[in-house]
């Protein structure tokens, strides 16, 4: 079981790649071609590790701020993370996005006067990653060389960020969960597997109860 102080122990250590391998042992689908691309660059394991870091907490914490403040450092000016080579990276800015957006959707009514901040660098974010869609609905990255790699990484994108507040609208999501569902035939076994995850996350409820739906269900289970 991940814990948070094993994400706290390899972002200290800086061990991405050690934390990525992690996440995915703990049930983040994530293949070994888009491991090795995430593990680039700190921003691919800080946006995932803050993505998990979320789901282990009730709210904000002194790891997700520090996350939080780490990850708003490593974007760019105009909202993407750069790889490497300096390259604006969708594999990375939606790493970033699924990290950000995770805090917004679980965190944000606890995140005070930090959360205009948080939502305009997340707008940001998934700005640019729009800007790297292409006409069909799907990405392509600076390292996706043929058709099945723009494949894993727009499915791996779509499984990401698929229940993320804005993405459906802001980055055509439906149209890129449709282009993938149309290519199912032609996908490998990893990113099919991406593809069903994405499809199951959209069909998940999103939307937290707020307290007179609990109360309200409180009292039908009572009576």
């Amino acid at each position: 079981m991940l814990s948070i102080n094993t994400i706290d122990r390899a972002l200290e250590s800086r061990d991405y790649d050690r934390l990525l391998r992690d996440l995915a042992k703990n049930g983040l689908v994530m293949p070994l071609p888009l491991r090795v691309q995430l593990a680039e660059s700190s921003a691919g394991a800080r946006g995932l590790g803050l993505r998990r870091l979320v789901e282990l907490t009730f709210g904000p914490t002194a790891l997700s701020k520090q996350l939080s403040e780490s990850l708003l450092r490593l974007q760019s000016p105009e909202g993407a993370i750069l790889d490497a080579a300096g390259r604006p990276s969708c594999l990375l800015t939606a790493a970033f996005a699924a990290g950000l957006g995770r805090v917004l959707r679980d965190h944000g009514d606890r995140l005070g006067d930090r959360l205009a901040e948080i939502q305009s660098s997340c707008d940001r974010s998934l700005g640019r990653l729009a800007a790297m869609q292409r006409e069909d609905a799907l990405f392509a990255g600076p390292e996706d060389r043929d058709e099945q790699d723009r494949l894993l990484t727009s499915a791996f994108i779509g499984y990401l960020l698929v229940d993320a507040p804005g993405f459906a609208a802001v980055c055509r999501g439906h149209e890129l969960l449709s282009a993938l569902e149309d290519r199912l035939e032609i996908a490998t076994p990893d990113t099919t597997q991406l593809i069903n995850m994405a499809r199951l996350a959209r069909l998940s409820p999103t939307e937290k109860p707020v307290a007179s739906d609990l109360y309200d269900r409180r009292v039908l289970t009572a009576s």
